[in-house]
């Protein structure tokens, strides 16, 4: 049964009720303490800009991490958690890139959460949450019934 999750840069305006959510560990929106103490009773991702970052994610677009610092992150920031348990989110035009690094590295891949703003609450093959729409606010993902690395078990 797939679950919806919230993120936004201003946590007061994820909805009150939200049983799943994002924030930012670091950068410019670093958000993940007040995500964490607005919804302690959620489900908390969390979400690194910077190769450098421990997280759940590390979030690969312009201005945040590049693929080939993804390869990096997993490799040697998170090196100590299976890359299967590791997720990079990316918008869908450049997940074939992102992946392109792994497979040239050599490094098994991670799991993805894949922005593609269409309206659709459907998970793409080979991803494990989609972010699928916004209102300027807040984004909206659809999220797998397990997360591996952010699920227990």
């Amino acid at each position: 049964m797939a679950r919806i999750m919230y993120d936004a840069v201003t946590p007061s305006n994820i909805p009150a009720g939200a049983k799943m959510v994002a924030g930012y560990a670091d950068g410019r929106y670093a958000n993940l303490t007040q995500i964490k103490s607005r919804f302690p009773h959620a489900t908390v991702v969390s979400i690194a800009v910077h190769h450098t970052t421990p997280a759940h994610v590390l979030d690969v677009e312009p201005g945040d991490a590049t693929p080939e610092e993804a390869v990096r992150w997993c490799t040697h920031t998170m090196a100590h958690t299976s890359n299967k348990e590791l997720t990079v989110y990316c918008n869908s035009s450049t997940w074939p890139e992102v992946r392109a690094a792994f497979q040239a590295a050599r490094v098994t891949e991670p799991n993805y959460w894949i922005a593609h703003y269409d309206n659709k609450p459907s998970i793409p093959a080979r991803a494990v949450a989609k972010q699928y729409a916004s209102n300027h606010k807040f984004d909206t993902s659809v999220v797998a019934s397990h997360w591996p690395g952010v699920d227990p078990g």
